[in-house]
């Protein structure tokens, strides 16, 4: 009769996943009120960031299908909040613009999320803050970069 394997320790990338998921669920508890499912604002607040994202972009960034982000994107349009464009060089592409009924939520979704980094980072110096944000665009740069190549 075999034993079951131990549970690893905890590690810094189960800690990472676990702190990610609390924050989604703070948000998206924060952010109950709108009219707008969690894919949707986050949807919004990428176009927000990086406006003309192409279907294809933002559903990497989403991290979900194509078929599944053209889905959301229908929504959105029919609801008012973004609007497809041509792409200058791709006939296939469209560019997502947010619509002006979109600014008075993205606003609302940068105020929540800076309540909830205030929760999430609470009791932490300046210096601890920035030793953290430092520390994470380190592992980031490794993940995205060179190094995850080899």
């Amino acid at each position: 009769m075999s034993k079951t394997p131990a549970p690893p320790p905890v590690t810094v990338t189960s800690l990472l996943m676990e702190v990610s998921r609390l924050l989604r669920a703070r948000f998206r508890e924060q952010a109950q009120d709108w009219e707008l499912t969690q894919p949707q604002w986050l949807a919004l607040a990428h176009l927000n960031k990086t406006p003309g994202l192409t279907q294809s972009e933002l559903a990497e960034r989403l991290e979900v299908s194509k078929v599944t982000v053209t889905q959301l994107v229908d929504r959105l349009e029919k609801s008012g909040w973004l609007r497809r464009e041509a792409h200058e060089s791709d006939r296939r592409a469209t560019r997502l613009q947010l619509t002006d009924k979109a600014a008075p939520v993205t606003a609302e979704l940068w105020r929540v999320g800076a309540v909830v980094r205030g929760q999430a980072l609470a009791g932490l110096s300046a210096g601890e803050r920035e030793q953290l944000e430092s520390l994470l665009q380190r592992v980031k740069t490794n993940l995205s970069g060179a190094a995850a190549k080899e």
